[in-house]
């Protein structure tokens, strides 16, 4: 018999709440109680692990009520901090019982969402658990509506009409089991010989590509490929949730959930992307829920995990997702090279690449990274898609140093065995010696110059070695160093030592005529290029904080921000060998 058990209820899912019971018996936690303490504690995570934001989902609960649940007497509860709350304990008290609710109605991978068509959550928005008691084991039981299902990584069982029970071994294992319940549709794959599941959720009339699980099949196998073949679990559940908008993935153990628009399945840019999106995420499933850094092997849910490798965590998971595809021949080579070129594009439109390292970057996730402002370009990188091009200057040299014999897939299943196998997160002296042994030199200093300092790689010499050509694109077009707001002509963000920076253009300004010239969104572009000169000074009507006022900007030349990546034909055998390593070809895998 379980520790806890839960009951949900969802048989009311118009209401958008889940209506949650919890009874226990407290001899189970006797032995970690305080007994100067004449109460019982119980908390609701702050945060969901794979989303590096405190969330404070304990806004979201309705009244926490308590009683005997042998004699029915109610017992004090108070909310002792903002996510906990403590019950007070009897001398007669056996068995307790909590009840309350949990509001849910937000769409994200991270949260619940409880609608008349469907219900998801995920546990650390839904479940109070007993403070210091991570390891107690708990049952679940979900009323549903009629005709409900539900699925999950978790195997479940029907008890009866419309009840589904689960098992949770610990607390970390509820939180890394999302749960979704309504008339979704289920498809299945196998690959290398284990289950996974696709449940697709509000997708309704949309088209789904024929060639769907075929391609989400050679996904799994593609990443499998890169830890020797082999998958890390004995099932997995994809959960996939389709809106009109929307998009994000969180990743789990034996599951992902996924959330885009309900036109990513019908093929075409979209279906890539959703398909990138998969790859991110089951990648993950090596990369983060087994191997990953020392400072999340253990999880506090109450406060920021702090680390300074989410650069490898997200960032070479954000490099394998395209590469991914890319050997999955979901992307063509100039479909993938055009993805590296936006990547390279966006490192260089930030300056803060120069004042943030990529470590720092990480650290600073929590602060940053998910509470973007018109200044996040000028002071932080992104440790996603900046993480993924240095990862990528790592793989080529290792590719390059070991002409072609070995890549940066050797250094991640080194890592892979010597951390994780070995019971234990991964610090950064492991990466450097699973990065030497797959390059058979020491990549130390590469490893520091990419993550620990400015990150400015040389990516043109690098990429000549494997026959690829980088050409810098819109160099005539001048150059003004801001960016709108979509569908207006307020200035969303302005760039550090740009023109507009030095005319005094700040964010939040209404730009309203160019040399006389009244200006509109639509027109914007046109207008730009019609009135602005490099090197000549050009007068700007802003509305400042509701003042009338003129600057004066002088558009430069576009610096290097706009970059293709070509193929070079004429190169030597050596070059096409490393090249094809890397790309492949286009060729379907036979």
């Amino acid at each position: 018999m379980s520790d806890l058990n839960f009951r949900l209820d969802l048989r009311a899912p118009e209401r958008r709440r889940i209506v949650v019971s919890l009874e226990l018996d407290v001899a189970c936690l006797e032995l970690q109680s305080d007994a100067s303490v004449d109460g019982i504690d119980f908390f609701l995570p702050t945060w969901t692990p794979g989303s590096y934001l405190i969330r404070e989902y304990a806004r979201h609960l309705g009244p926490v009520g308590a009683t005997d649940a042998e004699s029915g007497h109610e017992l004090a509860v108070a909310k002792t901090t903002k996510n906990r709350y403590r019950v007070r304990r009897t001398r007669e008290l056996r068995r307790l019982r909590l009840d309350y609710w949990v509001y849910a109605h937000e769409l994200t991978v991270r949260t619940a969402d409880v609608t008349a068509e469907h219900a998801y959550w995920n546990h650390a928005c839904v479940l109070l658990w007993p403070l210091g008691h991570k390891h107690l084991t708990a049952n679940v039981q979900v009323e549903l509506p009629t005709h409900w299902k539900l699925a999950g990584g978790v195997p479940t069982t029907t008890l009866r009409d419309g009840v589904v029970s689960y098992e949770l071994p610990d607390l970390d294992s509820a939180i890394d089991a999302p749960i979704l319940a309504g008339t979704f549709t289920t498809l299945e794959v196998d690959a290398r010989g284990i289950r996974h599941v696709l449940a697709i959720d509000g997708v309704d009339g949309a088209r789904i590509d024929p060639k769907f699980t075929t391609d989400v099949r050679t996904v799994i196998e593609r990443a499998a490929d890169v830890f020797d073949g082999t998958l890390p679990y004995s099932h997995y559940t994809f959960l996939c949730l389709f809106a009109d908008s929307g998009y994000g993935g969180l990743e789990h153990a034996n599951s992902t959930t996924l959330l885009t628009p309900r036109t990513s399945l019908g093929g075409g840019k979209g279906y890539q992307e959703f398909l990138g999106l998969l790859a991110h995420e089951l990648f993950h499933a090596w990369n983060v829920k087994r191997m990953r850094p020392v400072e999340l092997w253990n999880y506090d849910y109450e406060v920021e995990n702090l680390t300074p490798m989410l650069w490898l965590a997200e960032g070479w998971t954000a490099y394998y997702d395209d590469l991914i595809c890319r050997r999955a021949h979901l992307l063509s080579v100039e479909e993938y090279l055009a993805v590296v070129a936006k990547n390279m594009t966006a490192l260089w439109a930030g300056m803060g690449r120069f004042r943030q390292s990529l470590a720092e970057s990480s650290f600073d996730a929590w602060i940053r990274y998910y509470r973007p402002d018109e200044n996040t370009r000028n002071s932080t990188q992104n440790y996603y898609g900046n993480g993924a091009l240095a990862a990528m200057v790592l793989d080529l040299t290792i590719r390059r140093a070991s002409n072609g014999a070995r890549c940066l897939d050797d250094a991640l299943r080194s890592l892979y065995r010597e951390t994780y196998s070995a019971n234990r997160g991964y610090r950064i002296d492991d990466v450097e010696r699973c990065l030497a042994q797959a390059a058979d030199c020491d990549l130390s200093m590469l490893l520091s110059s990419l993550t620990r300092g400015p990150l400015d790689p040389d990516f043109a010499s690098l990429l000549a070695d494997f026959g690829v050509r980088v050409e810098p694109i819109d160099r005539d077009r001048p150059y003004l160093g801001f960016g709108l707001e979509s569908g207006t002509t307020k200035v969303a963000n302005v760039s550090d030592d740009s023109p507009a920076f030095a005319g005094g253009i700040a964010p939040g300004d209404e730009i309203l005529a160019l040399n006389e010239l009244r200006v509109s969104n639509e027109r914007w572009a046109d207008l730009v290029r019609s009135v602005a000169i490099v090197n000549k000074p050009l007068r700007v009507l802003v509305a400042t904080r509701g003042v009338v006022r003129e600057r004066v900007i002088t558009p430069m030349e576009m610096p290097n921000l706009g970059v293709r990546l070509a193929l070079e034909r004429d190169v030597t055998e050596h070059v096409v060998s490393l090249r094809t390593s890397w790309l492949g070809t286009d060729a379907p895998a036979k």
